[in-house]
């Protein structure tokens, strides 16, 4: 075998921000996995001795972690490649450096850190990793995901005739939607609905299916605090073929057409859908929906 240079590639978080990551360089020979053993091997003392690069841009240590698992990670070395002159297919190892102390985790060489591997224990099996599915030929398909996660239920209850389910789950998937886009901030739920969902021909307001979300979810009524203190408006759900219906009495809940918000917020989350062909956002979505479940990531236990 020939002799090859082999990388150690050092990202630095100083207090949960990393603007740097170092590279420090290696000739050996032997198998990939030699090289790799050799790397680790060096990691302590290589860490403080490697030439240091500037990001393009900062990551947080979560915000790295969904650059992993989206796509190979390489194309944030490549000024460092580049000054070392590294051949194409290059065997480094990826090491996080937290406050000057190198965290030894996943070594990324071979293809983004994702599969069944990424939450397997040992043992107890794995809960399947929607980017495995979802991400094909280097494209993301969200809205597939979405109606996977989400949609498929909802209309499977709708059609089921269990309304008020269908409706609690179609508000718990704007939550999570807010969320995904947002963070976990105030107004995320209403900003959502405002940007991308056309509530009017509905007759209805995000702030008005806000506080029906609060009264829905937690009490299965339609009185929230906000409509008992008579800020905002009661809205009732109805299913019909017609588009409205009047408000017979002002001290009744306004009626609204259940399944047009159901079409309202499907197109609403294939317009959102769009937004992740920016590829810094879809790092952002990885980073968030990562912390949620769902149907398709169950845990697959193995019992021997």
């Amino acid at each position: 075998m020939s002799e090859e240079r082999a990388f150690n590639v050092f990202i630095y978080f100083d207090g949960g921000v990393a603007r740097q990551y170092g590279v420090r360089h290696h000739r050996v020979v032997g198998s990939d996995e030699a090289k790799l053993e050799h790397l680790l091997a060096n990691v302590e003392t290589d860490h403080t001795n490697a030439k240091r690069f500037d990001f393009e841009r900062t990551f947080t240590p979560d915000e790295w972690v969904a650059a992993q698992r989206f796509s190979y990670v390489t194309h944030y070395f490549e000024r460092a490649f580049c000054y070392y002159r590294a051949p194409r297919a290059v065997i480094y190892c990826v090491t996080s450096v937290v406050d000057g102390v190198p965290t030894v985790g996943q070594e990324v060489s071979t293809g983004p850190f994702r599969g069944d591997a990424v939450t397997q224990i040992e043992g107890r099996g794995s809960v399947p990793d929607y980017l495995v599915t979802y991400v094909r030929n280097n494209k993301f398909h969200l809205a597939e995901l979405l109606n996977d996660d989400y949609f498929k239920a909802i209309k499977l209850l709708f059609n089921a005739g269990h309304h008020v389910s269908s409706a609690k789950l179609l508000m718990s998937c704007i939550d999570t939607l807010a969320f995904v886009e947002h963070g976990d901030i105030r107004g995320n739920f209403t900003d959502w609905l405002d940007t991308y969902v056309d509530l009017k021909p509905i007759g209805i307001s995000a702030v008005e299916v806000w506080e029906f979300r609060n009264s829905v979810l937690h009490m299965t009524n339609l009185a929230s605090r906000q409509v008992l203190a008579g800020k905002v408006s009661s809205i009732a759900p109805y299913i019909g073929r017609a588009p409205s219906l009047p408000r017979l009495d002002p001290r009744l809940p306004k009626p609204f057409n259940l399944y047009l918000l159901m079409l309202a917020v499907g197109n609403g989350a294939a317009n959102w859908a769009q937004t992740y062909a920016d590829t810094e956002k879809m790092l952002k979505f990885i980073e968030r929906y990562d912390t949620t479940i769902s149907d398709g990531r169950i845990a697959k236990w193995s019992i021997d």
